[in-house]
């Protein structure tokens, strides 16, 4: 049985969470919109801009065109941010994901465009490491079931193991991956449909092929 790993790149090796709160942030301003800057770090926190819009939507005065311009918003000025300034990487992270990868094959589903996310790869050495990269920057939330799904197909493995934010993980679960938590939940106070990760380990270097074999045994 050959099983894939398929990460969340962001937050989990690059350091993109400051930049992507900067970026919704101004879009809700440049809409009218205020909303408080804690709990909008907590709610974008290990998830896209479109999955923090949806739980930020209750304290929002938008309508659904505003809440569409805040979400291209955010994204484009992020974009802009990371074009300056490829965020740093998790030196720990980027070793551990790279011995991995000579042990199992390995795709990123990630928040990010396909060209970021491969850019970032490259600089941190780890672009022959991926076998396929999917991004879920443009798709709605009840699409990304279908990518991480698609992200497994495209390893040719007969399964897989996600590693992202809670959040993320319970669309992993429903794709029929097994779901792995590396740290604490970053907003335990989000609702996540009673979600629980199938494994929780502190670091990512805890993770090798052994263990993804007993993760798949549970």
């Amino acid at each position: 049985m050959r099983t894939a790993v398929l990460i969340e790149i962001e937050e989990l090796l690059f350091d993109t969470g400051a930049i992507r709160a900067a970026a919704l942030l101004d879009a809700f301003h440049h809409e009218g919109a205020s909303i408080d800057t804690d709990q909008l770090s907590k709610a974008h926190a290990g998830v896209p801009a479109a999955l923090a819009l949806l739980r930020l939507a209750p304290l929002l005065t938008l309508d659904a065109i505003g809440v569409e311009l805040a979400l291209h918003r955010a994204n484009d000025t992020a974009s802009r941010a990371f074009a300056l300034h490829t965020p740093l990487f998790d030196a720990e992270a980027r070793d551990a994901l790279e011995r991995l990868s000579s042990e199992c094959p390995i795709a990123v589903v990630t928040r990010a465009t396909a060209a970021e996310a491969h850019q970032w790869l490259e600089g941190a050495g780890l672009e022959a490491c991926v076998a396929t990269v999917r991004s879920l920057s443009t798709l709605d939330p009840a699409d990304y079931v279908t990518s991480w799904a698609d992200a497994l197909r495209r390893t040719h493995a007969t399964c897989g193991v996600a590693i992202a934010a809670p959040a993320m993980l319970r669309f992993a679960q429903r794709a029929g991956l097994r779901t792995l938590q590396i740290g604490p939940d970053p907003d335990p106070d989000s609702s996540t449909d009673g979600y629980q990760p199938d494994a929780q380990t502190e670091s990512l270097s805890q993770v090798d092929a052994a263990f993804l074999a007993a993760l798949q045994q549970l």
